[in-house]
């Protein structure tokens, strides 16, 4: 039977990048392949989940390096010595579970392409380079895309390992504006597949869901807007909140705005800010949502489709993205969707998506859309349609299946 290796930072989590793991998961599992998850972070692991608590980014003894390289005047002494104590750290640990597991591909998400934590990268590499397994490197974002990764220490490991150019690894890229900027920057060729939805199966309102609205405050004829995401800058959270003020004030009906993921710690101030001074009410919920119904460690019983199904409208004004995830999830469950003009969304719109944008009178346009259904389901049912036939999850089998066959073994 084919091992195939999953290594990231975390998997099985709420981000983008755990999400999509999860897709290309499910394809080598239907193939019947062995499917291990590597990770620093993995919520209730299964028997073939390790964890290992140095390749977490999110790692206090982590973060304190990252944040030493990244600065100003770093301390080229200490910054050597604890990078030489982590790798050794690392090295160890992983190389263990990766010796025992005997992978025939590792698939390598996002560690070779930002610096969150520098060891795990240049050990990995290692690894790979030195036991040739063959490996797909997929690439979500690069650290040259983050203003944050403008000054390191390590500049020489940035060049060498972000991404690494081995025979044996083939890369990935989720949208092609970061395809062509690898190939330019480096020489390195990559492959474009992008993020990929389960259009055959959309949440519907149902009677499992039909008390989410009221379990989370929302009061009969009141509109609730979903913000899927994190409560970070980029994210727009702010324009967000003042879409939906700017609607109520508009339309004359109550509105709540619904953000679901966590808030980063240097943003918890402004962030309080916005909520206590806006003029609607805005409900973060982070962690009351699960990856699936009943999910232990959630707040609630519902998932993050369920949240989906039970809002009139998604909002994601975010300014910058390595894909937008919001963007298709909306289309699958047929939503409207507020968007700002983020490099990467410019590509989805060629494909004759229609979104409601902060720069086109979104407000005016949401209330007509909402005033008028047959209008709004043309758009949502049109978007939905060029969704499934290019976002599909049988485009994703089609084009792994692709890839996995140019890495140069036979194992499917």
């Amino acid at each position: 039977m084919t091992k195939v290796v999953f290594v990231s930072f975390r998997l099985k989590a709420l981000d983008g990048v755990s999400t999509e793991a999860e897709k290309w998961i499910k394809v080598f599992e239907e193939w019947g392949c062995e499917v291990h998850r590597v990770a620093g972070q993995i919520p209730f692991p299964d028997v073939y989940d390790h964890v290992i608590p140095e390749l977490n980014h999110d790692d206090p003894e982590i973060q304190s390096f990252t944040g030493a390289v990244f600065c100003d005047e770093p301390d080229a002494q200490v910054a050597g010595l604890e990078f030489a104590r982590i790798s050794e750290s690392v090295e160890r640990g992983l190389g263990a579970v990766l010796d025992e597991i005997g992978p025939d591909i590792i698939v390598v998400e996002n560690v070779f392409s930002l610096p969150l934590n520098i060891p795990l990268s240049v050990v990995l590499c290692r690894y790979i380079e030195e036991r040739g397994i063959p490996c797909i490197a997929v690439h979500h974002d690069f650290y040259w895309q983050n203003p944050r990764f403008s000054n390191c220490y390590f500049e020489e490991i940035l060049a060498s390992y972000f991404p690494p150019s081995l025979p044996h690894i083939v890369h990935v890229t989720i949208n092609e504006k970061s395809r062509e900027e690898l190939y330019e920057r480096t020489g390195v060729a990559a492959k474009c597949i992008r993020n990929c939805f389960d259009f055959n199966a959309p949440r519907c309102l149902d009677d499992f869901n039909s008390s989410l609205r009221a379990d989370l405050g929302l009061k009969n004829g009141e509109v609730m807007f979903l913000q899927p995401t994190r409560a970070i800058e980029r994210k727009g959270i702010g324009r967000s909140i003042q879409f939906v003020e700017d609607f109520a004030a508009a339309s004359g009906r109550p509105a709540r705005l619904v953000v679901t993921g966590s808030c980063e710690e240097d943003y918890h101030g402004e962030f309080g800010r916005m909520c206590r001074n806006s003029a609607v009410e805005v409900f973060h919920v982070p962690g009351w949502l699960g990856r699936i119904r009943n999910e232990p460690g959630a707040k609630s019983c519902y998932d993050v489709r369920d949240a989906y199904a039970c809002c009139q409208m998604v909002t994601f004004p975010s300014s910058r993205e390595g894909f937008g995830n919001p963007v298709l999830e909306s289309i699958v469950h047929r939503k409207l969707l507020l968007v700002a003009d983020y490099p990467v969304l410019e590509e989805l719109r060629k494909f004759g998506f229609q979104f409601l944008s902060l720069e086109g009178h979104a407000v005016e346009r949401a209330i007509k859309l909402m005033e008028y259904p047959p209008l709004m389901e043309e758009m949502v049912d049109r978007n939905f349609e060029i969704g499934r036939k290019h976002f599909s999850l049988d485009k994703l089998r089609e084009e792994v299946a692709e890839l996995v066959s140019s890495v140069a073994i036979p194992v499917l």
